[in-house]
């Protein structure tokens, strides 16, 4: 559960799906001559955390890498580690912020003005949205039926969101980074059609990018490079503090 918010327009115009996160809508005073006058609509919302755990740990990782480097803590030296991590810890200062998107009634998705096909949009067969089935506990519903809606994204700090209501296992952290990547970078659908190109042919060398360590290239005999992207790891599932070293180096 978390505060959501972004900028609206001077009509103060919301979609459908959005309206039940605007329960304040708020004109911010111009903060120069000339420039317009900021609308900003927002509200509470159970999100789901978007950013990887790379990131959110970035620069903690940072700081206990140098501490350990100073104090010439040999990773062998499980408690001198613990040690450190929870002296870094104690830095409020450190990634501070990371991202989240708002669940959203399915009901309420339209494209133009009519609803979305739900079975599609449940299913996961939506670009933008990843479905979430309710979760009850004790018969009681903690979380409805809903979808993550994508295409609303907000940053929020660290210290400033109410309370983490559940976590994820690491296949739903696998169609999260699906459904990400199928929204801002997979968009074309040419994958399939040269994996089936590839069918037959032999692989004749393996490379790992230099620039971007998480792409794969494959040269296949006929002199045709697939590039595959390599998935991240991540620390275990479940609510845990701080992880380290979550990305292969």
């Amino acid at each position: 559960m978390a505060s959501v918010a972004r900028v609206i327009g001077s009509d103060k115009w919301s979609p459908p799906r959005w309206r039940a996160l605007d329960e304040t809508v708020e004109e911010l005073p111009q903060s120069r001559p000339g420039i317009s006058a900021i609308g900003v609509a927002g509200g509470q919302s159970l999100v789901m955390v978007t950013t990887h755990d790379c990131g959110l740990d970035k620069e903690f990782n940072a700081v206990v890498d140098r501490l350990i480097e100073e104090r010439g803590i040999s990773e062998d030296d499980e408690e001198g580690l613990r040690a450190a991590m929870a002296e870094v810890e104690e830095d409020t200062g450190l990634d501070r912020s990371f991202q989240v998107s708002p669940l959203l009634d399915p009901a309420t998705v339209e494209i133009a003005g009519y609803l979305v096909d739900q079975s599609l949009l449940l299913g996961g067969h939506m670009i933008g949205y990843l479905p979430v089935p309710p979760l009850v506990v004790n018969g009681l519903q903690v979380i409805p039926q809903a979808v993550v809606d994508l295409n609303y994204r907000v940053t929020i700090d660290r210290l400033g969101y109410q309370v983490r209501l559940s976590s994820v296992s690491e296949e739903t952290r696998q169609l999260l980074r699906y459904a990400l990547a199928r929204l801002d970078v997979l968009r074309s659908p040419t994958l399939e059609t040269k994996l089936s190109e590839a069918v037959g042919q032999t692989i004749t060398d393996v490379k790992i990018d230099k620039r971007n360590r998480l792409i794969v290239k494959l040269t296949l005999a006929n002199g045709q490079i697939i590039e595959l992207l390599q998935k991240p790891g991540s620390p275990p599932a479940g609510p845990i503090g701080r992880s380290r070293k979550s990305i292969p180096s």
